[in-house]
């Protein structure tokens, strides 16, 4: 998600995400690890959640830009396409949603295809949600 996107998701604010990213424990070894520019030896990853796993597997990608956590999403020549802001757990369900009511309620693949924000498994997460949006299912 970049700065443009929070006029669109006016509820969920940077400052919002910047608080929740700080507070979600998976998300609080990766940024602290970020800040110190080491990345946590390979050893250590048992003491993490699956989810600090699959992040830190793309350490390369992951970088801190105004206290916010951001992962590059990069096109087939590597070269960055633009930052996926990486989403807590607790705005997920809100970013999701909202975008998917801003989008005018378009199937899964449009809302999958509009979203700027990232986390683990968030294609399966998306598609979960707009296929059971209370909305679309009255029609």
């Amino acid at each position: 998600m970049q700065a443009s996107e929070t006029s669109k998701l006016a509820d969920i604010t940077l400052d919002d995400i910047r608080i929740a990213q700080g507070a979600d424990d998976c998300l609080q070894p990766i940024i602290k690890a970020l800040e110190d520019c080491a990345q946590p030896p390979h050893g250590d990853m048992c003491q993490y959640p699956e989810e600090t796993w699959i992040l830190l597997s793309q350490w390369e990608s992951l970088v801190l830009q105004d206290s916010l956590l951001y992962r590059k999403f990069h096109r087939p020549d590597g070269s960055v396409e633009f930052l996926q802001i990486v989403l807590p757990v607790k705005l997920r369900r809100p970013y999701i949603e909202c975008l998917h009511a801003d989008l005018g309620h378009f199937g899964r693949l449009k809302t999958c295809y509009a979203q700027r924000a990232y986390y683990p498994s968030w294609r399966s997460f998306t598609e979960l949600l707009v296929r059971n949006c209370q909305v679309c299912n009255l029609h």
